[in-house]
């Protein structure tokens, strides 16, 4: 936790939550795509909404991803009493297993499916035993002292999506999750527009519903539509057919699956997450009598190519991905020939646009024809576009609206949806992580502004939390390089008997880094026949030498080389 948040919560803690009122504190997911949290407090209990992780675009300093800082709700643990996931994508539950390494032990409320997600992640965690999970169906309502939740399905690009028609002292809270408007979808019945309207008759205190896709002004696509467009693109194919999706977007897969039984086409899953996946949805029984289509990736070239299809994740050119290392002709099973097909069949997430195009690039060089949606009609988004946002605001009719789920832009373009409307102004607020808001029967108001965004970065080697502080010297040695200056001291005359010794890395030229080496070396030495004078007056080696070596050190490399370097001196004392 950085100071600046710390600041912040302690201001909190003079700012209590005041009885007539409640606190909403948006941890995650406004003003960024990914990490959804969302506080809702009384003044005597907490509920959860969503607990996601957003992936990093920092991998490159070895940051996996970056989820919220818990240290609000570790500060008030015993208050927590409910956290709600909508659905089991892991920019909704990936943060679950830091939440409970914070010590939250609050209920883990999900759908049957997203309940299987769950398990799944926590027992990678090692930390299914300390969680528990209860599982809710569509129509649920599930309590706490000042709250009632009611679980209602909502159309999404994962199975078991749920919105929540919250019941709070004060009034209802309607909480979209991630949704959009579909008339005809694979799975499931369509979201069922009378739990909003009725809700908006009893009367909406709060809406607070996804911006993702608010800038897209026609009606979102269903996923009948990309069932004919496979259904089509599968009886065409001359080679093989690489689906590359999602692994959690179970009904895509369910929609491959079905096609391949109707066309006698076989199917092999390529990618851990795609394999764990595809179990899931057989265990939840999305996916039937798939035994006499699923082959291995090692059988693929016992049939006719144009005959297998393959579903493999890496949609977003993560680097070593099932995917990428095709597209590099670095898979150790699957090569791609003139009439192989690959179809991009999702997304993409917003940052991952050049390794996106450049791994596209690398499957043309293969020989793959590659399409994706905006040439084919091969996926659709899973968020309500604008006139679908519209509908939402006019079932609800809410006396305030909170646009959550979505970048600044989205979430003032949203507000301007609830203004057209006929929502006033000042009943609309637009927030960023951090926020506080207090909301009562007729106000809705930021009361305070944390002066930092709370949020973690993750490890992606050890899975571990690290501070702003690590990534800064990482970011620091990326960007100006390192030199280490090594010696070894007598402490009792102050005199080298060892070194120094000089290490450099990424700092210039070999040439260059030849004469920091050189000049570094003859520096450190007479910095140390220097500091003796320090012994002679104190009769004690000079305890400030290894800063004045790096001072110095660094000063001197900026007059080569032109940047100011990290420097870390070693200085060992027999």
């Amino acid at each position: 936790m950085s100071d600046s948040v710390a600041s912040s919560l302690a201001a909190l803690d003079s700012l209590p939550v005041e009885s007539g009122t409640l606190r909403i504190l948006p941890l995650g997911g406004l003003g960024e795509i990914g990490m959804n949290c969302l506080i809702i407090e009384s003044p005597e209990e907490i509920i959860v909404l969503d607990c996601g992780v957003m992936f990093s675009d920092l991998d490159h300093f070895g940051i996996e991803y970056v989820i919220p800082d818990f240290s609000y709700l570790q500060a008030r643990a015993d208050k927590v009493k409910a956290v709600i996931l909508t659905h089991g994508h892991e920019d909704h539950i990936g943060s679950v297993p830091y939440l409970l390494k914070h010590g939250i032990r609050a209920p883990l409320y999900a759908s049957t499916f997203t309940s299987l997600m769950l398990r799944e992640k926590l027992t990678e965690f090692g930390l299914l035993q300390a969680a528990e999970i209860r599982t809710f169906k569509m129509g649920e309502t599930f309590r706490t002292k000042d709250f009632a939740i009611r679980t209602t399905s909502v159309n999404h690009s994962i199975v078991d999506a749920a919105a929540l028609i919250i019941d709070t002292p004060l009034g209802k809270i309607v909480h979209t999750g991630d949704f959009k408007i579909d008339p005809t979808p694979f799975f499931g019945q369509r979201l069922d527009e009378n739990v909003f309207k009725q809700a908006g008759e009893d009367g909406v205190l709060l809406l607070l519903s996804d911006s993702t896709n608010v800038e897209r002004h026609s009606h979102s696509h269903s996923d009948a539509e990309v069932y004919h467009s496979f259904d089509h693109l599968f009886a065409a194919a001359e080679g093989l057919t690489f689906v590359a999706m999602f692994s959690s977007n179970v009904a895509r897969m369910a929609q491959v699956f079905d096609l391949a039984h109707k066309q006698g086409k076989k199917i092999a899953l390529c990618g851990r997450s795609m394999e764990k996946n595809f179990e899931l949805a057989v265990e939840a029984g999305y996916i039937k009598d798939s035994a006499g289509q699923l082959i291995t990736l090692d059988d693929v070239e016992a049939h006719d190519r144009k005959d297998v299809l393959i579903l493999t994740t890496g949609t977003q050119g993560e680097y070593r991905s099932a995917l990428f290392r095709i597209a590099a002709g670095e898979h150790s099973l699957l090569d791609l020939r003139e009439g192989d097909r690959v179809l991009m069949s999702s997304r993409q997430i917003p940052g991952n646009e050049k390794n996106v195009g450049r791994m596209i690039n690398n499957l043309f060089k293969q020989g793959a024809e590659v399409l994706y949606e905006a040439t084919h009609k091969i996926h659709v988004s899973g968020h309500a576009t604008r006139p679908e946002l519209k509908q939402m605001i006019e079932w609800t009719k809410p006396r305030f609206f909170l646009p959550i789920h979505g970048e600044y832009r989205h979430l003032v373009h949203h507000a301007k949806v609830a203004e057209e409307t006929g929502m006033n102004e000042d009943r609309i607020l637009v927030a960023t992580n951090g926020d506080v808001l207090s909301i009562g029967k007729d106000h809705f108001e930021i009361v305070h502004e944390m002066e930092e965004e709370p949020r973690t970065f993750i490890d992606g080697a050890v899975m571990n939390e690290i501070t702003k502080e690590i990534l800064k010297d990482r970011r620091k040695l990326a960007e100006t390089g390192g030199v280490f200056v090594l010696m070894t001291r007598d402490p009792d005359t102050g005199n080298v008997v060892a070194g120094p010794e000089v290490i450099t890395r990424g700092i210039a030229t070999p040439e260059l880094e030849a004469t920091v080496i050189e000049k570094s070396r003859e520096l450190a030495l007479r910095l140390v026949r220097e500091s003796k004078r320090y012994m002679d007056k104190h009769g004690a080696a000079d305890p400030d030498l290894a800063e004045t070596i790096r001072v110095e050190v660094r000063r001197m490399v900026h007059s080569i080389v032109g940047k100011k370097p990290v420097v870390i001196p070693f200085i060992l004392d027999l």
